[in-house]
């Protein structure tokens, strides 16, 4: 929705320079302000980038303050549950000025501090300066769809919705982060908090960071983990089925808050197409991408059809975009690093739904995080029963096997997954593109500065808090939502779409939907392939070639994926021209690919 930056210094003699946050106007297009704030321990700005969508009168503008003054808030999101915390607000007698969402926050900061963050349901990323004490709060939701980055030091703080934006405040970002870049080589993309940046670090999700004039910051959880249940609901896929339909109406209902219309990236999948059923008399229009039949066995001319035999029964007007016009971005304008072919189509629809006048669209990210849709999820539990010992062996095989195309790759994976010590590095090799060895050489840097355990950190962290007694499956996909979706999924559609001033919603990653989803049983999330109580859904209300085809999101075409002339990886096939790809974009990051 918008655009969040800000600057604090504990040393009132010290000049705040800085300030111009020009470099997020794509994230607020319809207007943006700045403010100077001074308290007896410390000053600094606080400044918003409108994208207007709630109330797009002038009275929306950010930061938004609280009746006395003292609170200063920019906020960027959406919160769905703004009407009945307004009546809360003003139960207690705080005055609303605006119909804007977000204006709740600063009123319920005021009487309930950080603590009030538990009472959002939304898509958000906050920041909160007490003018009386020279505080500051950035805190992020607990999924992590909205950004928030940082620079902190004891008497100083920087803060942005993007990372590039941190050096336009002057902060000094550091070196390049070895592990970091290295994280990139092993997943194509790189989990929080860390960024190609040393010193600039991701708010985590669901967390907020307090700073203190000269004492420096801290970060503590405010929401529940997304945890599964050790013991969950006793019933069958009918049920479960049924129960997703009432929570997949309510979300997508909430998730067409707003003053503009709402408009659907279809993909032809199981949870897109019930996104476009559930808002099918709300939705403006649909949008996809469409690529030529060819040889490869890939299927990827299969999407399109799919979304014109959907259009036939929704009757939304649809625009069917060329893949192959798709822009080649080899490093985000953001800051960021993607090396997912996805980013640069969801940037191709938004750029084109701009045009179109539109400013919100429905993704259907989270659908398969939530209800084990991905293969990876239906193998898990071979993985935890793996016979390592026998397996180890044939590792050397596996780039052999992978050569050999699309339909050997994933077994070769397997494979290569299988021989490895734990269920969690089983499953990380399953995920990873590289092995050290390769980052090393990529990198110019030693093996030990980029070991499997220096780039798996924040798996380990999110898996050693798990709960006892959770069966494979469920600790697979919840480290997906914790890790995978806020450092990947969410994070190239948010800058994707925002790189255009195009919000891109996640109502299958709404939060009442997600908390339910975690007390389902394996036997209702392992049934029919995987997703049952989607595909039972999507069977009985759409056309059975949306329940019954393979999983597929945006995706290109292999000989697409490699970039530049960095080697393919060793893994063969796809998997090694995504490695290709991801050494050139960390070469033209580094302008030599080396940062030792």
């Amino acid at each position: 929705m918008c655009g969040v930056a800000g600057l604090a210094a504990s040393d009132r003699s010290l000049p705040v320079g800085g300030g111009d946050v020009g470099v997020l106007a794509h994230r607020g297009p319809d207007g943006g302000a700045t403010l100077r704030w001074q308290s007896a321990r410390a000053q600094g700005i606080l400044a918003h980038t409108r994208l207007a969508i709630v109330d797009l009168s002038d009275l929306g503008q950010q930061p938004m303050t609280d009746e006395r003054g003292r609170y200063l808030v920019a906020f960027n999101g959406e919160i769905y549950n703004h009407a009945e915390l307004r009546h809360l607000c003003r139960g207690r007698g705080h005055h609303l000025r605006s119909a804007m969402d977000g204006e709740v926050i600063v009123h319920l900061w005021e009487d309930e501090g950080p603590d009030c963050l538990r009472r959002l349901n939304g898509i958000f990323a906050v920041a909160v300066v007490d003018t009386v004490s020279g505080e500051v709060w950035l805190a992020r939701d607990p999924v992590g769809v909205k950004p928030l980055f940082s620079v902190t030091e004891r008497d100083r703080l920087w803060f942005a919705s993007e990372p590039r934006a941190l050096e336009e405040l002057g902060a000094d970002v550091g070196p390049w982060d070895v592990v970091a870049l290295a994280q990139f080589l092993t997943f194509l993309w790189i989990p929080d908090p860390r960024t190609p940046r040393a010193r600039v670090r991701s708010v985590l999700p669901g967390h907020v960071l307090h700073w203190v004039p000269g004492s420096g910051a801290t970060q503590r959880r405010f929401a529940e983990p997304l945890h599964p249940d050790p013991q969950p609901r006793r019933l069958d896929v009918a049920a479960a089925a049924e129960q997703l339909d009432e929570h997949l109406r309510a979300a997508c209902g909430r998730q067409l808050l707003g003053d503009v219309p709402v408009a659907l990236m279809a993909s032809g999948g199981v949870d897109s197409s019930l996104l476009w059923w559930g808002g099918r008399t709300s939705l403006a229009s649909a949008y996809t991408i469409a690529w030529p039949r060819d040889g490869s066995g890939e299927g990827l001319d299969e999407d399109a059809a799919t979304v014109r035999t959907l259009q036939t029964v929704l009757r939304s007007p649809v625009t069917y975009l060329g893949g192959a016009d798709g822009e080649r971005v080899e490093v985000p304008p953001s800051g960021d690093l993607f090396a997912d072919p996805a980013y640069e189509l969801t940037r191709l629809i938004a750029a084109r739904a701009r045009r179109d006048g539109l400013k919100v669209l429905w993704s259907g990210q989270g659908g398969d995080e939530l209800l084990g849709g991905y293969r990876r999820h239906r193998v898990a539990r071979l993985l935890d029963e793996a016979p390592t010992r026998l397996l180890r062996p044939l590792r050397a095989c596996t780039g052999l096997l992978g050569e050999r195309g699309p339909r050997y790759e994933y077994a070769a994976r397997l494979l290569r997954a299988s021989a490895a010590p734990t269920f969690l590095s089983r499953y990380l090799h399953l995920c990873s593109y590289s092995d050290a060895e390769e980052r090393a050489r990529a990198l110019g840097c030693s093996v030990a500065e980029v070991t499997d355990e220096a780039v798996r950190q924040r798996h380990q962290e999110v898996y050693e808090e798990l709960p006892a007694g959770l069966s494979p499956l469920r600790r697979a996909l919840t480290l997906d939502l914790n890790v995978y979706l806020p450092g990947l999924g969410l994070a190239y559609v948010d800058r994707a779409g925002m790189e255009h001033g195009v919000e891109i919603r996640v109502p299958w990653l709404d939060l009442d939907l997600v908390r339910w989803s975690l007390t389902l049983p394996d036997s209702v999330l392992s049934a029919d392939g995987g997703k049952a109580p989607a595909r039972m859904l999507a069977r009985s209300v759409l056309p059975r070639v949306v329940s019954d085809r393979p999983k597929r999101g945006f995706a290109a075409p292999a000989e697409r994926v490699r970039r530049g002339t960095a080697a393919a990886g060793a893994r063969g096939h796809r998997q090694g021209q995504y490695f290709a790809r991801a050494a050139h974009v960390v070469g033209v990051l580094t302008q030599d690919g080396r940062v030792a």
